[in-house]
């Protein structure tokens, strides 16, 4: 046969499969159409092998040209086979349709006995003997295909046990959707939302399934609060009379309507009516229509879904301080005496300035201040323990000082709006009294007596600060007084 009668020949039987798939298309009951991508593949590696010559091909590959093309025809051969004798049949009525499952086993026997005679015959390779006299290879395709060989049992023991079937609504585990199909290895599940969840069917297997047939009465059960002035027994009488009018709810099935629970609001009522279809969507879809119609039933009949009722209480306040101290404006007062800055302030002052001051309090271990950072405020040690650490020129912390109670820090930062000279950690908890310099900015607004009564105070702990740390000389009383009633003054603008 030349070329130009092969070619003749591939077009016919080309166009011939076409035709035959366009006829079973056409046809009134809807024939299975016969597979068309193999059979081509197979026309085309034909022709390709049968006419061309294979002076091309190196001499070790030309063997494995030829079998590759016996190959690609006997996997099309099989494949219209499955078509004319199973498919084609069952489609006019002749038989019923086997289950896909056994069709696939079928199909991959004869497949690979093909794969066997024609490698054996084509290219001299024997895997029988290959498979059976390796026990090495024997045992590590034995190992690879454990999933796989548990998944291909439990797909033929479900076709088998036939549990559900394409169509069905199944719940696995969380997962649930229609059955679209069941494979050799696979459960292929279409959700609600168009979602296709492939499932292994080890898994369907060995899980409970919850199944939901078409056609077959599925319950659908949902609850409903309703008022605590509507009798119960009339409330159940009026919703199993919307019921009972839907045109989807089976009257074959009895529906149900119990009173669930005495919930805060109201009196919670379980229903359950039964309807025919599968899936969430046509269980929503029934229980939206019917609580569209209780609410206005119950409007016809003077009744309402009630608010959920709350009881609003004024939250109760926080309980006062536990130390004393903090909580007595007296006791503010007298702590802001004890402290040698203000100790010039008279009584109105201290008053005003003791309502003016916070507490606060510090875990152990806690930062209170941090040195290099702004500030406004000042600090007394009220109870508990702090210590003061400044940074060596190697970075390196170090402590200079413990504090006790009664004592202060962060006045300078206070009065001369300068950073922190120091870090100040807590020992221990502490509580503490906290004057910001808004607060102390009212006294020393219009009294410049004061003022410098307190910037001489200031000078005189800057100096006795400076001179156990040993730093440089200390401002004179006049420029730390003109510093301090300019950032006052500011403040004023």
């Amino acid at each position: 046969m030349d070329v130009l009668q092969r070619l003749l020949l591939a077009i016919g039987l080309t166009a011939g499969l076409i035709v035959v798939r366009l006829a079973c298309r056409r046809h009134p009951r809807g024939l299975a159409s016969p597979p068309t991508r193999l059979p081509l593949a197979a026309i085309v590696a034909w022709l390709l092998s049968s006419s061309l010559p294979l002076v091309w091909l190196p001499e070790a590959l030309r063997p494995w040209w030829s079998t590759s093309a016996v190959l690609l025809i006997s996997y099309a051969l099989i494949s219209l086979g499955e078509w004319a004798c199973l498919e084609l049949p069952a489609a006019v009525g002749l038989w019923a349709k086997p289950p896909k499952i056994l069709r696939d086993l079928g199909i991959l026997a004869v497949g690979a006995a093909f794969t066997v005679v024609v490698l054996q015959q084509q290219a001299r390779v024997n895997l029988v003997g290959l498979v059976t006299t390796s026990a090495v290879l024997t045992a590590v395709i034995g190992l690879a295909a454990q999933e796989t060989l548990k998944d291909l049992f439990a797909g033929i023991t479900l076709q088998m046990d036939n549990p559900f079937r394409e169509g069905d609504w199944i719940e696995l585990d969380g997962t649930k959707g229609i059955v679209v199909s069941l494979t050799l290895m696979n459960t292929l599940l279409r959700s609600v939302d168009g979602t296709l969840h492939v499932l292994p069917n080890s898994k369907v297997a060995s899980e409970v399934l919850h199944r939901f047939r078409e056609g077959e009465p599925v319950g659908n059960r949902f609850s409903l609060g309703l008022d605590y002035g509507f009798p119960p027994a009339q409330a159940r009488e009026l919703l199993l009379q919307v019921i009972r009018r839907h045109p989807l709810v089976l009257s074959s099935e009895e529906s149900r309507v119990w009173v669930g629970a005495y919930a805060d609001s109201s009196i919670t009522y379980e229903l359950l009516v039964w309807q025919r279809g599968v899936g969430d969507l046509s269980r929503l879809q029934l229980r939206s229509e019917l609580l569209e119609q209780f609410w206005y039933a119950l409007q016809r009949a003077g009744q309402s879904i009630p608010y959920p009722v709350r009881e609003l209480r004024r939250k109760p306040s926080p309980a006062v301080e536990a130390d004393h101290a903090l909580a007595s404006l007296d006791e503010r007062q007298r702590l802001l005496r004890s402290n040698h800055l203000f100790a010039v302030l008279g009584e109105q002052q201290l008053g005003t300035l003791a309502a003016l001051s916070q507490s606060r309090s510090f875990g152990p271990g806690e930062t209170i201040v941090r040195e290099g950072e702004a500030g406004d405020s000042l600090y007394q040690l009220v109870r508990g323990r702090v210590e003061v650490l400044k940074t060596s020129a190697d970075g390196t912390p170090t402590t200079v000082a413990r504090l006790e109670a009664g004592e202060i820090f962060g006045e300078m930062t206070l009065c001369l709006d300068a950073p922190r000279s120091a870090t100040v950690r807590s020992l221990e908890e502490c509580r503490l009294l906290e004057v910001s310099r808004a607060a102390l900015q009212p006294l020393l607004a219009n009294d410049t007596a004061l003022l410098k009564q307190l910037a001489g105070l200031v000078n005189a702990r800057r100096a006795q600060l400076q001179r156990l740390e040993d730093e440089a000389t200390p401002l004179q009383d006049k420029q730390l007084f003109e510093r301090m009633r300019e950032l006052f003054s500011s403040l004023l603008g």
